[in-house]
C-alpha cells in the first residue's frame, strides 16, 4: 500500500530508500507533520491566543493536502500507533498553550491538554478518513462548531443546571 501510494514497486523501496518499514514509516510521518511542525512553533512563539482558530484557518489547509496519506495511516495497520505518535508529541504543546495563556482548572493542563488534542484529532482523522472529505472551506465552520458542543449537547442530553450552592444533606 505504502509503496503503491508512493508510486513505487514494493522491493524498490526496500532496495534503493529505505531499510525497513521502521524507516518508511518515520519519513511518512516527517513528511506529513513537518509544516504543521514548523506552524505550530510559529503559533506558539507569537502572540496569538486562540488554538481553535489556527488549527482551524492554518492546520486544516495543512492536513487536507496530506488527507491521502492521513487516511492511510488511520484506516490501516501500516502505522498502529500515528494518532500516539501525535498524541505523544502535541500533548506537551497544548499543555504549554494552556500554561501560556493562564488556564487554571480544577484539571491539570496536561490532563486538559490530552482531552482537547484528543478531540482536535477525533474530528479530524474522522473528517479526513471519509471517502471524499469535505474542502477545507467547507469543513472550517463545522470543525468550529463541533467544538463548541460538548458530549452531551451532541448526544441531546439535558444536564442538570449548575447550581452555586450544593445541597445541605
Amino acid at each position: 500500500m505504502v509503496a503503491d501510494q508512493a508510486g513505487l514497486r514494493r522491493e524498490s523501496i526496500y532496495r534503493y530508500h529505505f531499510d525497513n518499514m521502521e524507516d518508511i514509516i518515520e519519513k511518512i510521518h516527517f513528511l506529513i507533520d513537518k509544516d504543521i511542525d514548523d506552524e505550530t512553533a510559529k503559533f506558539m512563539r507569537g502572540t496569538n491566543t486562540n488554538i481553535v482558530k489556527f488549527v482551524s484557518h492554518t492546520l486544516l489547509p495543512l492536513l487536507y493536502a496530506r488527507k491521502e496519506w492521513i487516511k492511510i495511516l488511520c484506516e490501516t495497520n501500516v502505522d498502529p500507533n500515528w494518532l500516539n505518535f501525535l498524541q505523544e508529541k502535541y500533548s506537551p504543546v497544548v499543555e504549554a498553550y494552556l500554561n501560556k495563556i493562564g488556564k487554571k482548572e480544577i484539571f491539570s493542563n496536561a490532563y486538559l491538554a490530552n482531552i482537547l488534542l484528543k478531540e482536535f484529532l477525533s474530528i479530524l482523522s474522522t473528517w479526513l478518513t471519509d471517502d471524499i472529505p469535505e474542502p477545507v472551506s467547507l469543513f472550517q465552520k463545522k470543525f468550529l462548531y463541533l467544538l463548541s458542543l460538548s458530549p452531551a449537547d451532541i448526544a441531546n442530553v439535558k444536564m442538570p443546571k449548575k447550581s452555586s450552592h450544593p445541597k445541605k444533606a
